[in-house]
């Protein structure tokens, strides 16, 4: 009872270069009361075979699939093989800090409190080498104020590799959503909603950095944020419903402006018709002007 059992998910698509270094992240733990599932999820590379000798080797559970998405992966893994007290988690070209679980499960143990717990993480190049100065996520402002429901919707300072939470939440909460891209925000919003959410100010993972087609992805991040804010109108005081609709929104225009012109005119439009203001949404909208009008870059094919 000492040493509560901690399940791993790991799901992997397509990181043979990668996979060996998170697998032997958790292996290789200083916690040792773990079970690790590890599921392919549908991959075209070696990524199923490096998997099967280092399954061989260190006894954890595989089971390799047909590709359906990471949500429908992780609920499957958790659902169906994890047993333990505590669910964490790990991207296939991601790895773990070697004293993560440990820490973890002393701090949770301490609290029962909450719900989850999180840290912060290191971003790495391809080679496993320390980006300085490269933020992928929002800060930490306030280790309270941030983690609640209503500084939730509008930032997110959470890295889903650094978290582990209560298997019976998560079961409570109804798992991940799979009709979405953004199912861990999903996921912290439905706990924050009834629980405490805690921080550790450590790093405790390490995110790998590869580069994207950043204004696709951005376009594609703000429709699935967008549409899981929207699940939250009718759940949540009409004010608030407003206020929060109505500052993301706005956020979103002035972010796309410059080169989703069109993308960024739906959310004007959305913004507008909330009717609430204050000097975040009037900023977002000066600045989102500005671009909308000045900018224009020839022959951009980007119009999603």
């Amino acid at each position: 009872m000492d040493n509560p059992l901690v399940s791993i998910i790991v799901s992997c698509y397509n990181h043979e270069k990668y996979i060996a270094e998170c697998i032997l992240s958790v292996v290789n733990q200083t916690y040792q009361n773990i079970e690790l599932i590890v599921i392919d999820d549908g991959s075209s590379d070696n990524s199923p075979e490096i998997l099967r000798e280092l399954r061989d080797k260190y006894g954890f559970f595989l089971e390799i699939q047909e590709n359906i998405g990471l949500s429908k992966t992780l609920n499957k893994a958790i659902r169906n093989y994890a047993h333990g007290k505590y669910i964490a988690g790990c991207g296939s070209d991601d790895f773990l800090a070697l004293d993560r679980i440990e820490k973890q499960v002393r701090y949770m143990e301490a609290h029962p409190e909450y719900a989850m717990v999180f840290g912060e993480v290191y971003v790495v190049d391809s080679n496993s080498e320390i980006i300085e100065d490269l933020r992928i996520i929002d800060p930490v402002v306030d280790p309270v104020k941030s983690l609640q429901f209503e500084s939730l919707v509008e930032s997110n300072p959470i890295p889903a590799m650094t978290v582990i939470l209560r298997k019976d939440v998560w079961e409570e909460c109804g798992g991940y959503n799979e009709n979405t891209i953004v199912e861990d925000l999903d996921m912290w919003l439905k706990i924050a909603y009834n629980y405490k959410i805690g921080y550790m100010n450590e790093y405790l993972a390490y995110y790998r950095w590869q580069g994207a087609n950043i204004t696709l992805h951005t376009v594609r991040m703000c429709k699935a944020v967008w549409d899981i804010l929207l699940s939250w109108e009718n759940k949540v005081s009409p004010a608030f419903a407003r206020k929060m609709l109505t500052r993301r929104s706005a956020y979103y225009f002035n972010i796309l402006a410059r080169l989703q012109k069109k993308e960024s005119f739906k959310y004007l439009k959305w913004s507008l018709s909330y009717f609430y203001f204050d000097s975040y949404v009037l900023t977002n909208y000066l600045k989102g002007l500005g671009k909308f009008l000045f900018y224009w870059k020839k022959n951009y094919q980007a119009w999603v």
